[in-house]
């Protein structure tokens, strides 16, 4: 048996019950989220929690979650880094990884060898509903003008086997918005899958699945879709893509209906574009048009002479050996710890994703730290799952930059995910990264039908990549520091003349500035039995159009940041061939949106929690809790705030309020992490909380040496 980061992998029970061969290599599917040509892979799932362990009073749950507070310890070591790292390490909270059957950040098994004994729930029971916290919430919906079932069907033994159903918009019927009900029923024992909604080859739609723990378990996702209206209005293929495997032990079949609300709203007046699909299929309407390489290279189309926006619509997220990137370790360090049956991941913990046209890098996003439903620690999601799991939001990425290239046909694009450290190192033989990210495009193009024809030219462009990393093991110490920190930056300057059909000209020059930050550090001790982890991604995004008589015609600024941050602790176990371990984690992710140097809207989500999960032969099984947090305000200056706690498959209050303002504005919080360069108190006193008082005094020698 070999105990393994926060990963999935093959055990030899999975192996035999999907009939494949058995061989000594290492195979590292995913079952959800792999490559459909590729080996499936099965995850161990957990029992329903037991009631005892429910909590007696909410107050001493909230209390039990928090971060250790502040101690005396903390100055020394903020000295140290501070001197040490300088602009290395940022404000830190906690991550983890996957249950089932693996455990990633840190590792927690690669399977247990001799399978397991799943239980199901026997009797009448009582529909178990799991709900979300949107990171974009449905707002101000009217009554519906009309409402279509798009799909329902049953998901069962679907690997590889998509549905593809004939749509058609409402007819004699006037809308202007779109809203889609994503409504799931599982039962029994079942991981958590993918769920992709094509529309005429474009991913409009991107969901993970609940997992049911053996209980007869039920999801409803609302998500607005206005945004693709112009593909709603006409007729065209939906596919939905749900890859699930059914066995003896996994007997979960997912029932899904996707319901489409169409409303007639007034203050709906948005200029929506046409859409460009750039992952198309290649195989026909009957397979989903995405990839599942490191890479991916495709002809941009000609566009139009009166285009005045591009946006490319990018969906890609890590899975299987990338499904937990930020906890990998340097591919030098990887097997370090295999002694002591700590498996890790390789090619180091910074992903970054850079998008290029015709060699010109145009654009640098961080991914956005995601957690499955099965994710960590299973208990942790069985009420309320983490934020964006059931809507991975795409990243916007703006071409209009770039438009003088597109009126040449010879124009490439590439979308490429890579492990930073390869974009500044020399060495012939790249480290690469793992499998695999499952990836699809879509192009959105506006045009003004005023205008007559256009020219222009990239006046000039810029390009900044830093990357850090900074590793400390030493022997016999069973301990290993790992520090990763990468600055992109992308520059561009751009003529436009738009030349109207009435004869009037507009020069526009289009400055736009790209810039994003990750810190990652994860910190092992015990021979990797403690792992706390730690991941920082930031992005600043700016816009400006100036006109003729240099006027300001456009400014417009986008802020996003997230910090996950956990400590994963192996504990004793009671049981042969049993795996307990205890996790602290937290995640928040905010973002920021200003025009004119004006809000128009900020949000900010945060969970934290605690949980204790047991792999075991005779069942998985675990405890958690998780305290959600969200606050949205817009331009108007309304707040919206929501929270929430769960507590083993309990929801113990949800509740929603509204007020007026908050003390420390979040655009405030959010441009800390993109200006600061050094770690402030409250930063290092986080990564500190997370360091228990032994793990502090050993990783303290361990820096200064």
């Amino acid at each position: 048996m070999k105990e393994g980061a926060l990963h999935r992998e093959w055990s030899l029970w999975n192996q035999w019950v999907l009939q494949q061969k058995i061989t000594k290599t290492k195979l590292s599917g995913h079952c959800h989220k792999t490559k459909p040509d590729q080996p499936v892979s099965e995850k161990l799932l957990y029992d329903a929690y037991p009631p005892e362990k429910k909590p007696e009073k909410i107050d001493q749950l909230v209390n039990s979650m928090s971060f250790r507070s502040f101690s005396k310890n903390f100055i020394a070591l903020a000295a140290i880094l501070y001197i040490l790292f300088g602009g290395m390490l940022r404000s830190f909270q906690k991550s983890c990884s996957e249950g089932g059957q693996e455990i990633h950040l840190s590792n927690i098994q690669h399977a247990i060898d001799d399978g397991i004994l799943q239980t199901s729930l026997v009797g009448n029971q009582s529909l178990h509903e799991v709900i979300d916290i949107p990171y974009y919430p449905v707002f101000n919906l009217s009554e519906p003008v009309y409402n279509k079932t798009l799909l329902s069907h049953t998901f069962g033994l679907s690997w590889n086997k998509p549905v593809l159903v004939k749509y058609s918009p409402p007819t004699n019927t006037t809308f202007n918005r779109v809203a889609l009900t994503l409504d799931t029923t599982v039962d029994g024992v079942q991981y958590d899958r993918l769920v992709h909604v094509y529309l005429n080859n474009n991913e409009i739609w991107r969901s993970s699945t609940i997992e049911p723990a053996g209980r007869l378990s039920h999801s409803r996702v609302v998500k607005d879709v206005t945004l693709y209206r112009t593909l709603f209005e006409k007729e065209g293929d939906l596919l939905i893509q749900l890859d699930n495997l059914v066995t003896p032990k996994l007997t979960g079949k997912f029932n899904v209906t996707l319901t489409a609300h169409y409303y007639n709203d007034q203050n709906e007046a948005r200029q929506l574009p046409k859409f460009h699909p750039l992952t198309p299929s290649k195989f026909g309407v009957e397979v989903p048009p995405i990839s599942y390489d490191a890479k991916v290279s495709v002809p941009l189309p000609e566009i139009n002479a009166n285009t005045t926006q591009l946006l490319m619509l990018l969906s890609t997220s890590g899975n299987s050996a990338e499904e937990f990137w930020y906890s990998n370790l340097l591919d030098e360090y990887k097997d370090q710890f295999l002694s002591n049956n700590r498996h890790f991941y390789g090619h180091g913990s910074c992903r970054v994703i850079n998008v290029f046209v015709n060699g010109i890098r145009v654009h640098s996003t961080n991914p956005t730290p995601y957690i499955f439903t099965g994710g960590i620690a299973p208990s942790l999601w069985n009420s309320i799952v983490s934020t964006g799991a059931f809507d991975l939001i795409p990243y916007r990425v703006d071409l209009t930059p770039i438009i003088p290239l597109l009126w040449d046909e010879s124009a490439e694009l590439e979308i490429e995910i890579s492990n930073c450290i390869d974009d500044v190192d020399s060495a012939t033989a790249k480290s690469g990264i793992g499998s695999n990210w499952i990836t699809s495009a879509t192009l959105a193009i506006w045009e003004d039908e005023t205008i007559d024809f256009s020219y222009g030219d990239i006046h000039s462009f810029d390009n900044s990549t830093k990357v850090k990393r900074f590793a400390v093991n030493p022997p016999f110490s069973g301990m290993l520091t790992q520090i990763l920190k990468a600055t992109y930056s992308n520059t561009f300057l751009t003529n436009l003349t738009h030349v109207f059909k009435d004869g009037n000209e507009s020069n526009l020059l289009y400055s736009y500035e790209n810039t994003i930050k990750q810190t990652s550090m994860i910190v092992l001790t015990k021979n990797a039995d403690v792992q706390t982890g730690l991941y920082i991604p930031s992005s600043n995004t700016s816009i400006k159009v100036i006109g003729d008589d240099n006027s300001l015609l456009k400014d417009s600024q986008s802020l996003t940041n997230a910090t996950l941050a956990s400590k994963l602790s192996f504990l004793t176990p009671l049981l042969p061939k049993e795996i307990p371990f205890h996790v602290d984690l937290s995640l928040s992710i905010g973002s920021a949106a200003y025009k004119d140097d004006k809000l128009l809207a900020e949000r900010y989500a945060r969970e934290n929690g605690t949980a204790e999960f047991t792999i075991s032969p005779n069942g998985n099984h675990g405890t958690g809790s998780v305290l959600h947090q969200y606050t949205l305000r817009d331009k108007n200056g309304s707040t919206y705030n929501r929270e929430a706690l769960s507590a083993n498959s309990t929801i113990l209050y949800d509740n929603v309020t509204e007020s007026i303002a908050y003390s420390e504005p979040l655009i405030d919080i959010l441009k800390s992490f993109v200006d600061l360069d050094c770690p402030s108190t409250e930063e290092l006193n986080t990564l500190y909380n997370a360091l228990n008082t032994e793990d502090s005094q050993a990783f303290i020698p361990e820096i200064m040496d």
